[in-house]
């Protein structure tokens, strides 16, 4: 259970409002103002057992965020398939494809676009090193199609300029800075029709981009991307978790903001000033 103390320093560093705690936690927003402002100094108990519910998603959500910075490089490179720079693992002479697979940084998307990899093999470059992509399940397509759905549906109603796009699609973060990160988002909202000048990759970062985790990308799309994303640009990311049917949904435009919502809840999407209202409540097999 969350103490006042850990609530009041989740609320700060998620930048949750009072009105939110409130909606989510079934609290009446004068008797959270009043707990979490220091007023009431003794709550009652069943009022800290409600507010300690919500507030444990985000004290386990800080649990599996790492600083980008921490130098502790091993804890981004999971287990996957790596190729080196030069290396035997790329497809030799005779069409094979064998050879010692090892991390090596250094990847330019020009390196990236010659790779030869076995069929069906995507891959990502971030920071250089290459990072195999696994085979999407059903219920990642599904997630991706009602995304797809309901932001293609709501941008054709109101003439929209923004163009949805969904993997396997290249992201080119640091086109104009080494050009060494070169991503391919789940789905993904471009509202600068420029970035698509060479009909090829997206130039630039994404307005707005969903990835949907699973248990071998659930550490790089907490962590390593979801960085990338912030330090490049992208304006709103969401971290679709088909195992606990939840959302995480980080605005980086302005003050940084993070909150927790579950399928079966109307979310509203921040680069549309919540106008756009999207649920996963109908992704069920």
């Amino acid at each position: 259970m969350c103490t006042v103390e850990e609530m009041i320093s989740l609320k700060k560093k998620y930048g949750l409002s009072y009105e939110y705690i409130s909606q989510e936690s079934e609290v009446p927003i004068s008797t959270v103002q009043k707990v979490l402002g220091g007023i009431n100094k003794n709550p009652r108990k069943n009022t800290i057992e409600a507010l300690s519910k919500f507030f444990d998603k985000y004290k386990n959500l800080g649990l599996v965020y790492r600083a980008y910075d921490s130098g502790d490089d091993d804890y981004f490179r999971e287990t996957g398939y790596y190729c080196s720079k030069g290396s035997s693992a790329l497809k030799s002479e005779d069409g094979s494809f064998s050879g010692e697979i090892y991390t090596q940084s250094g990847y330019t998307y020009d390196d990236y676009c010659k790779l030869e990899l076995p069929e069906g093999t995507r891959v990502e470059i971030i920071d250089g090193v290459i990072y195999e992509i696994s085979a999407p399940s059903v219920i990642h397509q599904l997630i991706i199609g009602e995304m797809h759905i309901q932001f293609y549906t709501y941008i054709k109603k109101n003439k929209g300029k923004c163009v949805v796009l969904f993997a396997p699609v290249d992201v080119r973060l640091e086109y104009d800075k080494g050009d060494m990160t070169v991503v391919q988002p789940d789905f993904l909202v471009v509202c600068d029709k420029d970035k698509f000048s060479d009909n090829r990759s997206v130039q630039g970062a994404p307005d707005f981009v969903m990835e949907v985790t699973s248990p071998s990308t659930r550490r790089r799309d907490l962590n390593l991307k979801r960085q990338k994303y912030k330090e490049d640009g992208v304006r709103e990311y969401w971290i679709a978790d088909p195992e606990s049917r939840t959302v995480i949904k980080t605005v980086f435009e302005g003050e940084e903001k993070t909150t927790i919502h579950s399928f079966e809840d109307d979310i509203p999407v921040y680069i549309y000033d919540g106008k756009l209202v999207v649920t996963l409540r109908d992704v069920n097999i």
